[in-house]
Order: C-alpha cells, then sequence, then structure tokens
C-alpha cells in the first residue's frame, strides 16, 4: 500500500508552527507542541507496524530559522513480508538557519521480514541537522535473533549538492554472520547519531566522547568518527534504552531538545 506524508514547518510571530501538512492512512501526525522554541511534531501509525507491499514516501522541508523536534510514537516493527518487500522514501530540507533533530524510534524487523529505507537530506552551510538512529537483531525476547532476511537503511546528506556524510547500512544474515566483529560483535542494538552545526558545537561532541568513553563502555561499545562535515557516533548495546540513554546525553550536550 502506497502512502505519503508532506510536512511544511515555518515561522509565525517568531515561532515554529506546521503550516502545511498532507498524509494518508496509516500515517498521521500528532498535535504538535511547543517545547521551548523547538516545534515538536510526532508521526504517528494507524495500523500495528509495517507490512508487505506498504511503500512509504516523507516530503519533510523546515523553513529558514525554524526550530524542529521530529519524532514517532512508537518503535517501528517491520513484520514478515514473506516473498514481498517493505520499502520508505525520505527526502528532507532544512532551510538557511533552520535546525532539526530527527529521532525516529528503534526499527525492529521481524523474521522473514524485507526492508528498504532510503533517507536524502539537504543541508545549508548554516542550518543545524541530527539524526539518532536504532536498528536491532529482531524480536531477541522471542527467540527472533537476526531471523529476517534483508534490511537496508542508507542515509545521504548533502550540502549544496555535495554528500557530506553517507551511511549504507546493509543486514543480510542469510550471507553475513552479524554475530561476528565489525558486525554487531554479540550485540543486539546498534545506534547511529549525527550531528550537522556549528563548529563549536562538534568540538564540543568530541570532547564530550573523549571524558565519557570509559564510563560509556563499562555498557556499551561507542566510537566517533568526523565526516566531511559533521560528526557520527556509533553504538552497539544490549538494549535499545542503552542506546537511547547516550543519544539524550548528546542531544542535551547540544540542546536539540529546546
Amino acid at each position: 500500500m502506497a502512502t505519503e506524508l508532506k510536512l511544511r514547518i515555518g515561522l509565525q510571530n517568531g515561532k515554529s508552527v506546521v503550516t502545511d501538512s498532507f498524509f494518508t492512512s496509516p500515517l498521521k501526525l500528532g498535535v504538535p507542541n511547543q517545547e521551548g522554541d523547538r516545534l515538536k511534531v510526532m508521526l504517528m501509525m494507524a495500523s500495528a507496524g509495517i507490512l508487505k507491499g506498504d511503500e512509504f514516501v516523507y516530503d519533510i522541508c523546515c523553513g529558514s530559522g525554524t526550530k524542529v523536534l521530529l519524532t514517532e510514537q512508537s518503535y517501528t516493527k517491520i513484520f514478515d513480508t514473506g516473498d514481498g518487500s517493505a520499502k520508505r522514501h525520505q527526502d528532507i530540507r532544512v532551510e538557511q538557519g533552520a535546525s532539526l533533530y530527527y529521532r525516529p524510534c528503534a526499527a525492529i524487523p521481524f523474521g522473514g521480514s524485507t526492508y528498504d529505507g532510503d533517507i536524502t537530506v539537504k543541508l545549508k552551510d548554516e542550518s543545524e541537522f541530527a539524526y539518532a538512529d536504532i536498528v536491532t537483531a529482531g524480536r531477541v525476547g522471542m527467540g527472533e535473533r537476526f531471523a529476517f532476511h534483508h534490511y537496508r537503511n542508507r542515509v545521504c546528506v548533502e550540502i549544496g549538492d555535495m554528500p557530506v556524510w553517507l551511511d549504507h547500512c546493509l543486514l543480510e544474515p542469510d550471507v553475513m554472520n552479524l554475530e561476528e566483529l565489525l558486525f554487531f560483535d554479540g550485540y543486539t542494538h546498534q545506534g547511529t547519531f549525527y550531528y550537522y552545526g556549528k563548529k563549536e558545537k562538534q568540538e564540543q561532541l568530541l570532547e564530550w566522547h573523549l571524558k565519557k568513553r570509559e564510563d560509556l563502555e563499562k555498557v556499551i561499545s561507542c566510537g566517533i568518527t568526523e565526516a566531511l562535515e559533521g560528526i557520527c557516533v556509533r553504538v552497539l548495546a544490549h538494549t535499545a534504552q542503552d542506546i537511547e540513554e547516550v543519544f539524550a546525553q548528546i542531544a542535551e550536550l547540544l540542546k536539540l531538545e529546546r
């Protein structure tokens, strides 16, 4: 089933507001609410999760000077797609002086599922963008550990049509030993946090990791990389909550939720 979402954020009387929106079932938007200077918008889904044949297309634009937190209602369940698949394509634009923190909930690929996701983010030099993503090994508590067929999520961040960060997460348990080193290394959850913004904030993030690394690695495995533009933090853990707590620390440091 093809599903569309169109979302436009603009400024009215100095505050960020939804100026235009359109969506088809099962997608819908929660009532936006203001948290400090930032508008919080929640993406919701009337169905239990992503099903065979689903194709989601998002078109999101944050206008100049806006500040937005875009999140989801609950974890994304990707059900068994059998001999089919499910897809999601997202085009996101963050205009000059705008700030977007995109924080979708963790993805849970069920046994037998096939999923392909593509996210293209177009930024301006003076915009700010943060993205937090978590993917799990599946329904681990029910014995489904890497029981899905195929999971792919590709994220490309561009500034002036120049790709500055590309993340291609491709997981195929039938041909990859995802339990090994260089994959999940015995963990069951992988988190990715990317940030592009003011240089001083990027430096703060690098310093944070240097100071916190020893404490963090008592529970998780955590690494940090400087992209062509921006910073990427990668986390491996045994629960989504452990990763969410790390990302919450980063969001607080970078003042992304106010």
